[in-house]
């Protein structure tokens, strides 16, 4: 008689649960944390920039080590990884820390959250695939919710540049989940992440020469914006942008899918904006009225709903991918 020591179904939920839990609490962690270093003069583009060539650094020392077969590119590959590296890791991140940068947080992370819409849509619309009845209460909420966050009825309350680029965020984010589901079908998500920082890196390095960053601006110290929290170095911000705001979430994310499953990954992935709106307030001194906190609760409640709406495979609970903001 043998005796199996396999956790039971239960725990690897809970272990999966708890490692998405703990990836959102660290992706909002690097938000606020972001927004002290970009308030201390470093721009969105080159903070991304900093950030991409920093997780590309770290990435390929850890495929190296556990993966070598991911350095090979298939017949064919090179125009989606550069199109995929692109989008994902130059637009999704330069349009976050973009958003972040003239939004509060809160509102801007909710922003990209819209994006689990606009792929339910795309389900729905652009490949004929059927979606439940609930997708349409789901818009209905996240409208609602928003109107609730902007205050709409004292007119628009926040800077309508950084508005745009949250949705835009949210579109580029649905992209970089399409095209993250395709890439997975030739190679494992950790190589992909890899080429992907890679050719982002390369597109940074291009568009600003290393020459023109401001290295000047990492010696200096972020100015607090409560009394609660230290000021920090600027290195030491992007250094924890890197490694804990990028590389660690992103592992623990793709370890909480395989535990759980892309579905259920992106519902627990929506305490992401609570963590951000709970933190900024720690960090960044950010207060939202209780109305506004009411209307994100209702945001939330919709992105579930649209979440759920669409009958996911097998296949496409394998292939899914995180948010890499």
């Amino acid at each position: 008689m043998t005796t199996s020591f396999a956790p039971k179904p239960r725990n690897v939920d809970a272990i999966g649960i708890g490692m998405y839990l703990l990836a959102a609490f660290l992706f909002a962690l690097n938000g606020s944390i972001s927004k002290l270093a970009m308030n201390a003069g470093l721009d969105p583009a080159h903070l991304t920039q900093l950030r991409n060539s920093g997780s590309m650094v770290v990435l390929v020392i850890f495929v190296l080590l556990t993966n070598r077969g991911g350095f090979r590119i298939q017949r064919g590959e090179l125009p989606f990884l550069l199109a995929y590296g692109v989008i994902a890791f130059v637009l999704v991140q330069f349009l976050y820390f973009f958003t972040v940068s003239r939004l509060p947080l809160g509102l801007g992370t909710l922003l990209a959250f819209l994006a689990p819409v606009v792929v339910a849509l795309w389900v729905r619309f652009g490949k004929k695939q059927p979606v439940s009845n609930r997708l349409w209460l789901a818009i209905v909420l996240i409208l609602i919710g928003l109107g609730l966050v902007s205050q709409v009825w004292l007119g628009l309350r926040f800077d309508i540049l950084g508005v745009l680029a949250g949705f835009a965020l949210a579109l580029a984010l649905a992209l970089y989940w399409l095209l993250g589901e395709a890439g997975q079908e030739r190679r494992d998500g950790v190589s992909l992440t890899m080429w992907g920082f890679i050719f982002a890196s390369a597109t940074w390095a291009i568009l600003q020469p290393w020459w023109s960053f401001p290295f000047s601006v990492l010696t200096e110290m972020s100015v607090p914006e409560t009394t609660d929290f230290p000021a920090l170095p600027i290195w030491g911000i992007m250094l924890w942008g890197v490694l804990l705001g990028t590389v660690v979430p992103f592992l623990l994310v793709l370890g909480s899918l395989r535990r759980i499953g892309a579905q259920r990954a992106g519902i627990v992935a929506t305490t992401e904006p609570l963590w951000a709106g709970l933190i900024a307030i720690y960090v960044l001194g950010e207060i939202l009225t209780w109305v506004q906190a009411l209307g994100g609760c209702v945001v939330i409640a919709g992105v579930v709903l649209a979440e759920t709406s669409r009958r996911v495979s097998a296949k496409e609970e394998a292939g899914s991918l995180p948010s890499p903001v």
